[in-house]
C-alpha cells in the first residue's frame, strides 16, 4: 500500500469520528436553537398573563374600595352612580352593583334611574356567601347583549348590606394588553377561561371571541399549569401553542407561532453550521491530498537513489520538498561516496591489518576498562536520577488525588519543585564537564580580583545555608590577589568547594576559606573538619566517571561531577588544584593555585573591564 493510501486512511479515521460527533453536534444545536425559540414565546405568553392578572388586581383594589365605600353602606346610590361615572376611563369598562338577589342597583353604562335587570340569578348570593373575589368566564350581558368577562367583590357582612360590586369588562379592552407586548404578525395570541371559552384574540376577535378553543389545547392547559402543545387552530394553522395558566383568575394565555417559522429559524442555523463544517472538513481533505503527493513524490526520490546505492552507483544530488528527505537523500548520496572510497582503499587497509589487530587489543583493554568506569557511573547516575523522579511521581499523585487539603498540595508542589531543581542541578552538572572534557568553555577573562570572590562566595552560602537552618562555624580570610580569567567560572570553582565542605561537614564543624598570594601565584584554600578521605581515593577525587569504590560522594549522594568541574575550569586558567586529607573522620583541604596578573594587567590595561574591589 502507499503512503499516500495510509495517509488517505488516517484522514478518514479521523474524519469519521469528526463526522459523526459534528451530526450528534448538529442535531443537538438543532433541538437548542427549537428550545430557545420555545423559551422566547413562553416569556411573552408570561407577560401578557402577567399583565392581565395586573389588570383584575387592579379592578379588584378598586371594587374593594366601592365596596367598603360609605355611600354604598349608606345606600347612596345616586351620588355612587355619579363618582363612578366621573372616574371611568375607558368604554370598554363599567360597574355594576347588584343586591343579594341579583337586582341591579348602580350601572355605569347607562344613566342613573334607567331600569335595571331584575333577579339576574343566584350568582350575587353565591358570591356574597362565599365573601370571595370571583373572576367570571365569559357570559352575555343582560344589558350590554354582547360578551363580557366580570371581576366581581363581595360587600363585607359586617356592613350589614348585601351587595355585590362587579367591573364588567369587554374583551376588546384587552387588546391593550397584546399591543404592550412585542408580537411579530404571524403569531397568534389569545386568552380563555375555564371553561375553555375564548375570551380575547389578536386576530380575528370579532370571529373567535365567544367560541370554545381547540380540544387539544384546552384539555393540555387543564392537566398542566404551563406547556407547549402543537395543534392546529380554528384558523387552519398548525402552530405551536405556549400557553401559561394564571393562579389569579383561572384564564389561560396563550401564544401561538406558526410550526414552519419555528422550524425553519432552526433549519438556518443547523444549515450554516454543517455548511461551514463541511467546507472546513472539504478544505482539510484538500490540503490533505496536496500534502500526500508532495511525500508520496519525495519518497520516489529517495526510493530510486537507495536503489542506486544498491548497484553501486554513485546517487545524483536531488532536492525534494521535505526536509527529512532532503536528509536521507543527502545521506544516501554520502554513503555512496564513502563506499566508492572505501572499495579504492580496502587494498590499502589489508596491509595495515596485522598492525591495527595489536593495537585493537590494547584498545579493547582500555576500552573494557572505560565501558566499566561508564558502567559504574551509569549505575551511580540512574541512583541519582531514581530518588528526584520517585519523589516527584509520588508529588504528583498527592496533588491529583481528590478532595486533598490545600496544605498538603502544597507541601508535594514543594517537594516536586525541590526535587526538580536537584535534577536540574545534575543536569547542569553533566553538561559542565562534557564542556569541560571536551575543551568547549569560552573563558571572558577579565581582571579578578580573588579576595572578592572569595568573600562572595562565602557570603552567599552562609546565607544558603540560613535558609535550610543548617549551620557551620566560618572562619574566612581574604585579601587583595588579582589575577586574569573568568569570574563566573571561577565562583564556580569555589563554590563547588564550598558545597562540597558544607555537604561532608557535620552541623556546627567549623570551615575555613582563605586567600593569600605566594611565589607569584593566588592561593585559596578551603578547609573543613568533616569525614574526609581515604588514601587510595586522593588520586581518582577529580575525575568525572573513574572514581573508586569508596568515593566520598556515594555516602552523601550527588554525582561526583563538581570536583571534575573544578579541576576543570583551573587547568583552563592555567592554575592546578590539590586534595588533601590525613584519612576518615579528619577532614579534607583542598587547595585552589592560579597565575597572578602582573602589575601592567593589574593597572587597568585598555580593552579590560574594571575590576571588583574587595568589600570591607
Amino acid at each position: 500500500m502507499k503512503t499516500r493510501s495510509y495517509l488517505l486512511l488516517m484522514l478518514v479515521a479521523i474524519i469519521v469520528p469528526v463526522a459523526c460527533l459534528s451530526m450528534l453536534g448538529l442535531s443537538m444545536l438543532l433541538r437548542f436553537e427549537q428550545e430557545s425559540r420555545f423559551r422566547s414565546i413562553e416569556e411573552v405568553a408570561k407577560s401578557t398573563s402577567l399583565l392581565i392578572d395586573g389588570e383584575i388586581a387592579a379592578a379588584e383594589a378598586s371594587l374593594r374600595t366601592i365596596a367598603y365605600s360609605h355611600d354604598l353602606q349608606t345606600d347612596q346610590f345616586e351620588r355612587l352612580h355619579t363618582l363612578l361615572s366621573a372616574t371611568t376611563t375607558s368604554p370598554l369598562t363599567w360597574t355594576l352593583v347588584a343586591d343579594y338577589d341579583g337586582n341591579g342597583v348602580i350601572n355605569t353604562l347607562v344613566p342613573y334611574g334607567t331600569p335595571l335587570t331584575r333577579r339576574s340569578g343566584d350568582w350575587a348570593a353565591r358570591i356574597y356567601d362565599q365573601q370571595k373575589t370571583k373572576v367570571g368566564g365569559y357570559f352575555i350581558g343582560t344589558r350590554s347583549k354582547r360578551g363580557v368577562v366580570s371581576v366581581n367583590v363581595p360587600a363585607p357582612t359586617a356592613a350589614g348590606k348585601r351587595y355585590v360590586v362587579a367591573q364588567i369588562f369587554d374583551p376588546h379592552y384587552f387588546n391593550k394588553v397584546f399591543s404592550r407586548n412585542t408580537l411579530q404578525d404571524s403569531w397568534i395570541v389569545g386568552v380563555f377561561d375555564a371553561d375553555g371559552i375564548s375570551i380575547a384574540r389578536n386576530r380575528q376577535p370579532e370571529k373567535m371571541v365567544g367560541g370554545k378553543v381547540r380540544p387539544e389545547l384546552f384539555e393540555a392547559s387543564r392537566r398542566e399549569r404551563e406547556g407547549i402543545v402543537r395543534h392546529l387552530t380554528r384558523d387552519g394553522v398548525e402552530v405551536y401553542d405556549t400557553f401559561v395558566r394564571s393562579e389569579l383568575t383561572g384564564w389561560t394565555v396563550a401564544v401561538g407561532v406558526p410550526v414552519a417559522e419555528i422550524e425553519a429559524a432552526a433549519r438556518v442555523t443547523t444549515w450554516l453550521a454543517a455548511t461551514s463544517l463541511l467546507v472546513v472538513l472539504g478544505g482539510a481533505v484538500g490540503i490533505a491530498v496536496f500534502f500526500g503527493h508532495r511525500i508520496d513524490k519525495s519518497l520516489r526520490n529517495a526510493t530510486l537513489a537507495a536503489h542506486a546505492l544498491a548497484l553501486g552507483r554513485v546517487t545524483p544530488a536531488t532536492r525534494s520538498q521535505l526536509n527529512e528527505v532532503n536528509v536521507l537523500l543527502e545521506e544516501l548520496q554520502r554513503s555512496s561516496q564513502s563506499l566508492a572510497q572505501e572499495s579504492a582503499a580496502r587494498q590499502g587497509l589489508e596491509r595495515e591489518r596485522e598492525r591495527l589487530l595489536e593495537s585493537e587489543r590494547a584498545a579493547r583493554k582500555q576500552a573494557e576498562a572505560q565501558s566499566e568506569a561508564k558502567d559504574h557511573f551509569i549505575s551511580m547516575l540512574s541512583h541519582e536520577l531514581r530518588n528526584p523522579l520517585a519523589a516527584i511521581s509520588a508529588a504528583l499523585s498527592v496533588i491529583r488525588l481528590p478532595s486533598m487539603p490545600a496544605a498538603k498540595i502544597d507541601k508535594a508542589w514543594e517537594i516536586a519543585t525541590r526535587q526538580l531543581r536537584h535534577l536540574t542541578r545534575m543536569v547542569e552538572d553533566l553538561l559542565d564537564v562534557r564542556r569541560v572534557l571536551s575543551g568547549k568553555v569560552v573563558l571572558e577573562k577579565t581582571r579578578v580580583n580573588v579576595g572578592a570572590v572569595v568573600r562572595f562566595c562565602c557570603d552567599s552560602r552562609i546565607m544558603a545555608t540560613a535558609a535550610t537552618s543548617s549551620s557551620h562555624e566560618w572562619d574566612i580570610q581574604t585579601e587583595d590577589a588579582w589575577v586574569v580569567g573568568d569570574k563566573t567560572r571561577l565562583e564556580q570553582v569555589l563554590d563547588n568547594l564550598l558545597v562540597n565542605a558544607i555537604k561532608y561537614s557535620p552541623e556546627g564543624s567549623r570551615i575555613s576559606v582563605r586567600n593569600t598570594t605566594l611565589d607569584g601565584m593566588a592561593v585559596i584554600e578551603v578547609l573543613d573538619h568533616g569525614v574526609g578521605m581515604e588514601a587510595e581515593v586522593l588520586p581518582t577525587i577529580f575525575d568525572s566517571l573513574v572514581q573508586g569504590p569508596t568515593t566520598i560522594d556515594r555516602s552523601l549522594g550527588g554525582l561526583g561531577l563538581g570536583l571534575s568541574i573544578a579541576k576543570g575550569l583551573v587547568e583552563l586558567h592555567g592554575g592546578t588544584i590539590a586534595a588533601h586529607s590525613e584519612g576518615v573522620g579528619k577532614g579534607s583541604r583542598f587547595v585552589v593555585r592560579l597565575p597572578l596578573a602582573d602589575a601592567s594587567q593589574v593597572a587597568a590595561e585598555p580593552g579590560m573591564p574594571a575590576a571588583d574591589p574587595l568589600p570591607d
